[in-house]
């Protein structure tokens, strides 16, 4: 794993501040796991799941730009509807659709001609920490939603330690979102968000890009990680063509 810098090799903090930190990654955390089911293929109630989950969130414990943009979301989804989310989901997402939720159909030629080492880099980060995708699922490992949990609950597993003032435990966790991010999650999300916008996407699902660029951009700059970030998306994204899976379907 890579990204060790120096903050992810600092002494806790001091016992006064370690509940309020905490705090603020449970948050981050939730927030995180929002943006996974956002972006997760529709299922019946997926509208009313995610209007339940956003206004479940300790938004006061969220930095004030995450704040302002959870605000914004709930506005978005209290509008939403199940039947245009599955279509929208389907137009922009899906097959030959013209935005990826894969993080190996962005880059140059070195990341597409490397997709298998890629996933299997991604795929050693949630075997290390005893993450498995369901049988069912047809998201690869570098699918958004999967990413999203991962990094998530890394940041469960950062609250946990320093909570518990085990110094061991609270780097170990630190250094393998710090690797993470530098190698995978904090490359590409910004991409999402001016593909949604061309592609006129609803807000529910431009509120979410925009959570997930914040979210991600606040924990590399507090872990000290500096992702080289991809701009390209590929032409054809031969990811998503091999698991599409119609919403209508799921829905039944």
């Amino acid at each position: 794993m890579t990204a060790v810098t120096s903050s992810v090799r600092a002494p806790l903090p001091p016992l006064r501040r370690r509940g309020r930190e905490a705090g603020r990654l449970l948050a981050q955390a939730a927030a995180l796991r929002v943006v996974a089911l956002a972006f997760a293929a529709p299922r019946p109630g997926r509208a009313a799941e995610m209007r339940a989950a956003l206004f479940r969130l300790g938004i006061d414990r969220l930095d004030p730009a995450v704040q302002r943009v959870v605000s914004v979301a709930r506005r978005a989804w209290l509008g939403a509807s199940q039947g245009v989310l599955a279509d929208e989901y389907l137009r922009l997402f899906m097959g030959r659709a013209p935005v990826s939720l894969h993080e190996t159909a962005y880059g140059d030629g070195r990341r597409v001609n490397g997709r298998p080492v890629e996933l299997a880099d991604i795929g050693g980060y949630y075997a290390a920490f005893g993450i498995q995708l369901k049988d069912a699922s047809p998201d690869l490992p570098d699918h958004v939603s999967a990413e999203c949990e991962f990094l998530s609950m890394m940041l469960l597993k950062e609250a946990y330690a320093l909570d518990n003032g085990w110094t061991a435990e609270w780097r170990l966790t630190r250094r393998a979102a710090a690797g993470f991010l530098h190698d995978h999650l904090g490359r590409w999300p910004h991409c999402l968000l001016p593909g949604l916008r061309e592609e006129g996407a609803p807000d529910s699902y431009l509120t979410m890009a925009r959570l997930l660029e914040i979210l991600v951009a606040a924990e590399c700059r507090r872990l000290g990680v500096r992702p080289e970030l991809t701009d390209t998306r590929m032409p054809f994204d031969p990811v998503q063509e091999d698991e599409f899976t119609c919403p209508r379907a799921v829905e039944g």
